[in-house]
């Protein structure tokens, strides 16, 4: 596991690193002589390049790559990159800084880096200040500045990224002793042609997915809908896993964008969703209010499935491992999810669901649960709210007390699956950590776009 997780920390930094030595090697072949600051400003650049190009590749979702490390993680390499990417461009602008000139006074290859330069400041914005937590959300300040900022028009901006690498591209094939040199050229071509011609074709190919129907959309609390899409033109939905979520992108709903968000399957199939797949989505920011503005009948592509929750390998561990369902708020989708797969198979596996609520009006589902608990008496409800003393329920946290009370505490031999907002994540993983388990042991869907 050791060995995975260095992998997901360090593959997409190896590659741009073996990428950027390459061309480095294939531009200082050609060159007699060279100064230690142009030695450092062009290296600063052709890395920053290279991550550009990298950082470009991830946000294209590869999924041959997201199952094995998870998009969440991807998307935090993502972040880390950007920022070093920001400061290498940075070096490079200052040693390479001839002054304020008009635009129209510069040279190509100045107007082209200036270009890119700017756009790609608008990209960081829009990433560390509207789009991602990462870097804003252990700050409350930021966190309410965050939550102002125009998510769709930021989403817009962010793509700014192409821009910047292609006016990157133009500012070396612009620079004289670069263009001379057929070696370098053809790599770098070779680079953003591959890069960039991934992410067409992704874009293509999403705007190509088939289109789904939504049979059912509805209130499940004051503040939760409930979707469920039924595929179109007589196909079936194709296979997924408990757990895993998909991008919806509304095709002709009006009142909502087309831009994709991702969400949870609440459902698995079953017998009774055995040609439909259901979400439930909290209403938490201007896209999922909009939800109000679309009715049955209307259509949207389901990009995906993503995410590794509870995998193949997990599904067949034999009945005698127990689960632990942490969920917080609305994380209990994929934990309902994963919960209607056992009770579709018939499993009478010990099952402990532990819920953090903060107010009554947020339960829902409550009927469905009794009825696999019925099925299985092995299946343990734990409801614990935060914010609102509720008859008959416990009040307070999760801990590790909590759990251990409950029963829901076999940290040596179970296998534990935890969703909800960040602050839960956070508290979650230490439980675990006290409880020494495992990073095996953990299935975590932390995805916080």
């Amino acid at each position: 596991m050791k060995n995975k997780q260095f992998w997901a920390d360090w593959l997409f930094p190896i590659i741009s690193l073996v990428t950027f030595a390459s061309l480095l090697a294939t531009m200082l072949m050609t060159m007699d002589s060279i100064r230690v600051g142009s030695l450092l400003s062009y290296s600063a650049g052709l890395l920053a390049y290279t991550s550009m190009l990298t950082v470009t590749f991830i946000g294209s979702r590869p999924r041959f790559i997201e199952k094995h490390f998870g998009m969440p993680h991807m998307f935090e390499v993502h972040g880390v990159m950007s920022v070093m990417l920001t400061i290498l461009v940075l070096i490079h602008v200052i040693i390479q800084w001839n002054g304020i000139q008009w635009v129209t006074d510069m040279s190509i290859v100045s107007q082209t880096g200036w270009v890119a330069a700017i756009a790609l400041l608008v990209v960081m914005f829009t990433g560390i200040f509207s789009l991602s937590g990462m870097f804003v959300n252990t700050n409350p300040a930021l966190r309410k500045f965050k939550e102002k900022q125009p998510r769709e028009l930021n989403l817009w901006l962010h793509r700014l990224a192409i821009v910047s690498d292609i006016f990157v591209f133009f500012h070396l094939f612009n620079l004289p002793f670069l263009r001379d040199n057929m070696f370098f050229m053809v790599l770098l071509s070779v680079y953003t042609i591959y890069v960039l011609g991934y992410y067409a074709w992704w874009k293509i190919k999403v705007q190509m997915l088939p289109k789904y129907k939504l049979g059912k959309i509805y209130k499940g609390t004051p503040s939760l809908y409930v979707l469920e899409f039924e595929p179109t033109e007589g196909r079936t939905i194709p296979q997924y896993n408990p757990g895993e979520y998909y991008w919806i992108h509304f095709k002709d709903a009006d009142g909502i964008t087309k831009e994709g968000h991702p969400f949870s399957t609440s459902s698995s199939i079953t017998d009774r969703f055995n040609n439909s797949i259901e979400f439930m989505i909290k209403e938490a920011g201007d896209w999922t209010k909009a939800l109000e503005n679309v009715k049955p009948g209307d259509t949207a592509t389901l990009e995906g499935p993503y995410g590794d929750m509870f995998p193949p390998h997990i599904q067949e561990l034999d009945e005698s491992v127990p689960f632990t369902l942490l969920a917080g708020g609305i994380g209990l989708t994929p934990m309902l999810s994963i919960a209607r797969h056992e009770h579709q198979i018939g499993s009478q596996r010990e099952i402990h669901l532990v819920w953090g609520l903060s107010f009554k009006e947020d339960m829902f589902m409550l009927e469905e649960l009794e009825e696999i608990k019925k099925a299985n008496p092995n299946f343990h409800v734990h409801i614990i709210f935060s914010n609102e003393e509720v008859e008959g329920y416990d009040f307070g946290f999760i801990t590790n007390e909590y759990l251990e009370q409950n029963g829901a505490g076999d940290y040596a031999n179970g296998e534990f699956f935890v969703c909800g907002p960040e602050p839960m994540i956070n508290a979650a993983k230490r439980i675990l950590d006290n409880g020494n388990v495992t990073h095996a042991q953990r299935h975590i869907d932390d995805f916080g776009f």
